[in-house]
């Protein structure tokens, strides 16, 4: 029977373990370039900037109570690259370079009491020699003590730098490598031992007491748990070590010595990296699969990672990595988040509410913090998870999960209980010792997706469903399947901000540059006349739109003009996390489609260095793809050397070589690369070097990419200008989107690879006897169907009743690509039909084009 019983007893309430059993709700990871365009929102729409910050941090109850920022080297992190604070053994920290260090600095505007965290990814290039085997088997043996000193110089001088700059003091820092195979002990005790008694040269009435005091967490291992047995072994390391946190992973190790470090020594435990939802709520309720807010790494999976991460391991906080994807999607672990916000053009900006209300469902209903601001605490008698796995919670879902958080005077509780089953499950609780809160009513607020296909996908979502009165302070709740419920002793029934109501942007999703008369999409010269005199500086003299994934890209003064140079060298590269490739960024809008890029660009030609990877100029083209953070994530690409070779480059293949003689490497060139339908234009100073053809799956649209060696190449001006009318992106509807329907055999997936857009994708098999086809109505010229076909099909195609195409064998190709284009229909209203008349079809997303 699913029938679970359990006691709230409040003579096993623990009131004497300090941060171990309070609940700290949720923390903000802004690490690898996740929040590199809020910079963006905050100058170009500061309302959509600030409501951001308000969903995830402000109100009576906020749901984020922690900021972590994961400094950077100046090389890709996996999804992007976080610029250095410091970039020599001399220069000062500079903690405007990047979002993170100013992210704090705007939510404790909002939440002066939030906590913060550091850690580093890798060491940027001034500590690379001396650190650089941090990434051999042994670093506690294999690096010399007298590396110790500069690498925390790094950490003091970016915390100072943070204060003097922003006025507060980080809370908790790891000296130790983010995700580290291997602890460093003797580094950590080092640290721990120079951070308490370092009281020289810092500047005038600075917190240097404080400074002092700041905690230790240690060592964010992603799935590896041995750093807990060292705790447990070492006494000298956990006077030295206050929080403990590792990634991924809801269970303590062999031997438990996470919960043996909560329930024994008190220390705090984090679950201090872990996803958030994958594919937003509002597409998932259409998955075949009938979970509707639940299933594999859904809201109500993330909800159960933070209960079974609390009974198997006492991790107290749970923090996302991302909240908020401020980066172009496409990038390695995009459309994982709770807000997606990376159009700041327009201000446009997306709330996942469903796993925004999973999460809420937590933080709504209780005090979240630390032990001095009055804090719940878990009651850990009364907490249980049984639903399997150790990372994605995906068999056993039909067990008991259960979560219950008691005021610190007993007076209240709430308790969270997930169902991500086909099953009700109803539970049995027994109040005692708690006073008056024996006799309390019981709100039963839930959150179940919608009752048919027809319903609003949150139409259902965090509501009262009963009110219940316990007798003997016993009382029975029910959990339908598929559903999260709190059921909680506080009366919130009138609390407006408790009370669901759907966040949205009050921006529409603009293309960037569809408005334009002149046909530019986008111009920069880096001056930014018009914007404030500090624009710059507040910003670290950082692009606007553009986003680093390989070395760094800023702006400096030349001879009096603004310039965009790369400012890393090989000097200065650095002792990667994992893997980096050589400079590149990404700028604009995926939805630009023919279009032409004319840069002003000069060569480096004073910079003298072996360099694997030569001296280069390179412009990229329709880019919807870049997980390894390269240039030629770009499908087409045109690379320009110093010496006059020229490539053109398809799918990370040459196609065409050159030679542009006597190139004056001293001067300033203009480097132009167009793409017009499968067309592709190239030049070097007005002398067109390529013309090509593409004939073989031809991509139509995408962003700019722009990539150079690591040299100080220099960028003057910027322009992208739109070739033919009626090809650029209106918009692009999700395959599971509400405005797509459906008719037949269709098996609609969810919570796929980070190359699917929104992860998820509608298959379809020719049926006669029912064909299976879907259709959507929009506003423009043409339309199309984007999706990688593994197999051969055919589509009869019918626009406003008449048929355009009664055979059309959609092109084979990569994820995100066009399969299918439709272009020259009247401007205005239209109604699509399409149908699977052969084959196997695959549906990712539709793009309409203005």
């Amino acid at each position: 029977m699913n029938r679970t019983s359990f006691a709230i007893d409040g003579d096993k309430l623990e009131l004497n373990a300090g941060d171990a059993n309070t609940f700290k709700g949720f923390g903000y990871l802004s690490c690898n370039n996740s929040s590199r365009l809020l910079l963006d929102y905050k100058w170009e729409h500061r309302d959509s900037y600030d409501e951001i910050l308000q969903i995830l941090f402000g109100g009576k109850h906020p749901m984020m109570r922690m900021l972590k920022v994961e400094m950077g080297d100046d090389a890709n992190t996996s999804s992007g690259t976080e610029p250095a604070t410091v970039r020599s053994a001399t220069e000062n920290a500079n903690v405007r370079r990047g979002a993170g260090f100013q992210l704090i600095a705007d939510v404790k505007k909002i939440q002066p009491e939030l906590k913060t965290s550091i850690l580093r990814w890798g060491e940027p290039g001034w500590l690379r020699k001396l650190w650089f085997n941090a990434k051999s088997s042994d670093p506690d043996n294999n690096i010399d003590k007298k590396a110790f000193e500069p690498m925390y110089q790094w950490y003091k001088k970016t915390i100072v730098a943070a204060y003097e700059t922003y006025g507060y003091l980080i809370d908790y820092i790891d000296p130790d490598r983010n995700e580290t195979k291997h602890p460093m002990i003797k580094w950590i005790k080092w640290f721990a031992d120079r951070i308490a008694n370092d009281h020289d040269e810092f500047p005038n009435d600075f917190p240097v007491e404080k400074y002092n005091q700041i905690k230790m967490i240690a060592s964010d291992q992603n799935y590896e748990r041995d750093f807990g047995d060292m705790m447990v072994a070492d006494k000298e390391l956990r006077d030295r070590v206050q929080a403990v946190g590792f990634h991924y992973n809801t269970d303590d190790g062999k031997n438990k010595p996470f919960t043996k470090l909560a329930d024994e020594y008190h220390h705090e435990v984090w679950y201090s990296e872990g996803i958030a939802p994958m594919t937003m709520g509002r597409y998932r309720v259409r998955a075949t699969n009938g979970d509707g807010i639940g299933g594999r790494q859904s809201g109500l999976d993330v909800a159960n990672r933070l209960i079974k991460s609390y009974v198997k391991s006492r991790r107290s906080l749970y923090i996302f990595q991302p909240a908020v994807s401020a980066y172009y999607t496409g990038v390695n672990y995009s459309h994982k988040e709770l807000i997606n916000a990376n159009r700041p053009w327009s201000g446009y900006y997306e709330v996942d509410n469903i796993g925004l209300q999973c999460m809420k469902h937590f933080t709504d209903f209780a005090k979240s913090g630390w032990a001095d601001e009055g804090a719940w605490r878990y009651l850990t008698s009364a907490c249980d998870s049984q639903v399997g796995g150790t990372e994605n919670l995906d068999h056993n879902r039909q067990a008991p999960s259960y979560m219950t958080l008691v005021a610190p005077d007993k007076n209240d509780y709430s308790i969270i209980l997930d169902n991500d089953s086909s099953e009700s499950r109803t539970y049995e609780i027994d109040v005692k010792n708690m006073g008056n809160a024996e006799t309390k009513q019981i709100t039963i607020w839930q959150s179940i997706g919608p009752k048919s296909s027809k319903d609003v996908y949150d139409s259902r979502m965090k509501q009262i469903r009963e009110t219940i009165s316990p007798v003997e302070g016993k009382a029975e709740i029910v959990v339908n399947p598929h559903s999260i419920v709190t059921a909680t002793t506080l009366d919130l029934a009138d609390d407006n901000e408790v009370v669901y109501h759907r966040f949205e942007s009050q921006y529409a999703d603009q293309t960037l540059g569809i408005e334009n008369a002149d046909n530019v999409l986008y111009q920069d010269d880096f001056s930014y006349t018009g914007y404030p005199d500090d624009y710059l500086k507040l910003r670290g003299n950082t692009p606007r739109f553009t986003a680093d994934q390989g070395g760094a890209f800023e702006i400096a003064n030349q001879d009096g003009h603004n310039v965009l140079e790369q400012v890393i060298t090989e000097n200065q590269r650095a002792n990667d996390w994992e893997y980096s490739f050589a400079p590149s960024l990404t700028v604009g809008d995926d939805k630009w489609s023919d279009y032409e890029v004319s840069v002003s660009m000069k060569f480096d030609h004073e910079t003298l260095q072996n360099s694997p990877t030569g001296n280069y100029f390179g412009i990229g083209l329709r880019e919807l793809t870049d997980v390894k953070g390269r240039l030629e994530s770009a499908p087409y690409v045109f690379k320009v050397y110093i010496d006059g070779a020229c490539e053109l480059i398809k799918d990370d293949q040459i196609v065409a070589l050159d030679h542009v003689d006597v190139l004056d490497i001293a001067a300033t060139h203009q480097i132009k690369f167009a793409a017009d339908g499968n067309q592709l234009t190239a030049s070097i100073d007005g002398k067109v070097v390529f013309k090509y053809t593409d004939t073989n799956n031809p991509r139509y649209s995408g962003r700019v990419k722009l990539g150079s060696g690591y040299y100080h190449t220099q960028i003057s001006q910027l322009t992208v200008k739109q070739l033919s009318r009626g090809t650029i992106i209106s918009n692009r509807i999700d395959d599971l989107d509400a405005a797509v329907l459906y008719t037949g055999e269709w098996n609609h997936v969810c919570g796929l690879g980070n190359t699917k857009w929104n992860r998820t994708l509608s298959t379809a098999t020719a049926d006669q006897s029912k064909e299976p086809s879907f259709a959507f109505d929009f506003t423009g010229t043409g339309f199309s169907l984007i999706g990688a076909q593994e197999t051969q099909s055919s589509l009869k195609i019918v626009v406003d009743g008449v048929t355009v195409d009664s055979n059309r064998i959609p092109q084979p190709g990569d994820d995100r690509t066009e399969n299918s284009v439709v272009r020259g229909l009247s401007s205005g209203k239209h109604h699509v039909l399409i149908s699977v008349v052969g084959g196997t079809y695959t549906l990712d997303a539709v793009d309409q084009i203005k």
